[in-house]
This record gives structure tokens, C-alpha cells and sequence, in this order.
């Protein structure tokens, strides 16, 4: 499951997300040699070697070919986000530059598997007490794939989930407009995965729908 979410105008913003995602999947596909592995036995419940260094790798390969597209259609500040969740059950390993997230859904309970890498994140971490931060400070990234900035820094960390977890991931123009609670309520519905992405962007758009609203939804069969 990968989401980006591309900056640098409507064109340059859009060239950098797709351009993002097939290169991290064709990482993904091509580089790893446990993709193509076939096991008859149960999921082990240990981890591959080398998964975080690999999805790093693609994050960063994706980086380097937006980078280079980028200067080819003159658009040298375009950049993206980008989340990815990648089972391998029992567990999953979630890569993430940006603010983009992942959520699970687990007993009922949600949660969210990514820490924001923007200003405001920042602001919170740094305060001796709960505090909202500025809403300017949710827009300005200091973690993203291209855009002009210095090398993207993927972090990259591992769940164990339980068949029946959903996982979830989005652009931020869902989480800006629609509380957590919300966003659990309809996860735990009774409702299929598209018909539950559907209802999220729909109520993102009713609140406002001031960004781009992306939403992937899976339950988890091992």
C-alpha cells in the first residue's frame, strides 16, 4: 500500500507523486528477493533479513528519479510524500518521508503508525505541555522526497498485526478536515474496503476538502 502526496504546483506536485510510487513498487518487486518466495509452511514469526534497509533503499531510489524528472520537465522544487505499509505477516513494516500516514485498526482501537514530519510535529515534540500548534507549521516539511531539500531520511518501522487488522493509509487532506475518531468509526464498519476509502474522502470533501484527499483501505488476511 503506497500513498504520496506531491508538491511543487498542480503539474509538478502530480508528476513527482506518480513518478514516486512506480518507482518505490518497481523497487519493490524487482529488488527484493522475498517477494518471489513461496512458502507452504505458516508465516514464520521472525523478521526477513534486510526488509528496513530495502525499503529504505526504494524510498530513496524513488527520490533520486523524481529528482532526475524533475530537472528534465524543468521542475527542479517539485517533491513528494510517501508512505508505504509492506505485510509480511505477521508483521508490518511501514516506510514513511513526510506527513502522510499510516493507521491501524486492531480490537476496535485506532492508531496511527507515522509521526508527521512537519514544523508542527516539531512544535508539539518541543513543548513542555499539550499544545495546538500554528496550522501554517502543518505545511512546511522538513523530511520529503525531492523538492529541493537535502537527501529524504525514510524511517521505517515494524508492527506485528492479527488477522482481521485493517491498515489504512492517507494524504494529510484527510486527517486536516476529519477527526481520529471519525476516521475509527468508519474503519470499524461493517462496509467494504472501497465503500469505507469512499465514505473518508466524502467526508474530507464535506469538511472543507482544501488539499488532496487520497485513502487506501485493507484488511489484513494472513
Amino acid at each position: 500500500m503506497i500513498v504520496a502526496d506531491g508538491m511543487g504546483g498542480h503539474s509538478g506536485g502530480e508528476v513527482a507523486s506518480s513518478t514516486a510510487v512506480n518507482a518505490v513498487a518497481n523497487h519493490l518487486l524487482n529488488a527484493m528477493p522475498w517477494v518471489k518466495t513461496k512458502d507452504t509452511a505458516a508465516p514464520p514469526r521472525v523478521s526477513a533479513p534486510g526488509v528496513r534497509s530495502e525499503l529504505s533503499t526504494a524510498i530513496l531510489t524513488g527520490e533520486q528519479i523524481v529528482i532526475a524528472e524533475g530537472a528534465n520537465a524543468g521542475m527542479p522544487n517539485m517533491g513528494t510524500t510517501l508512505t508505504m505499509a509492506f505485510l509480511l505477516c505477521p508483521f508490518v513494516y511501514v516506510a514513511h518521508v513526510g506527513d502522510t500516514r499510516c493507521y491501524l485498526l486492531e480490537s476496535g482501537r485506532l492508531r496511527c503508525l507515522t509521526t508527521d514530519h512537519n514544523l508542527a510535529q516539531k512544535f508539539v515534540e518541543a513543548s513542555p505541555r499539550p499544545v495546538a500548534p500554528p496550522e501554517q507549521l502543518q505545511h512546511i516539511l522538513w523530511n520529503a522526497l525531492g523538492a529541493g531539500s537535502e537527501q529524504a531520511v525514510p524511517e521505517v518501522s515494524k508492527f506485528e498485526i492479527n488477522p482481521g487488522a485493517v491498515l489504512m493509509v492517507c494524504s494529510d487532506g484527510l486527517n486536516k478536515h476529519v477527526p481520529d475518531e471519525t476516521i475509527q468509526s468508519v474503519v470499524a464498519s461493517p462496509q467494504s474496503c472501497a465503500q469505507r476509502a469512499r465514505q473518508l474522502v466524502d467526508l474530507a470533501n464535506a469538511a472543507g476538502g482544501t488539499d488532496n484527499i487520497t485513502v487506501i483501505v485493507a484488511e489484513v488476511q494472513c
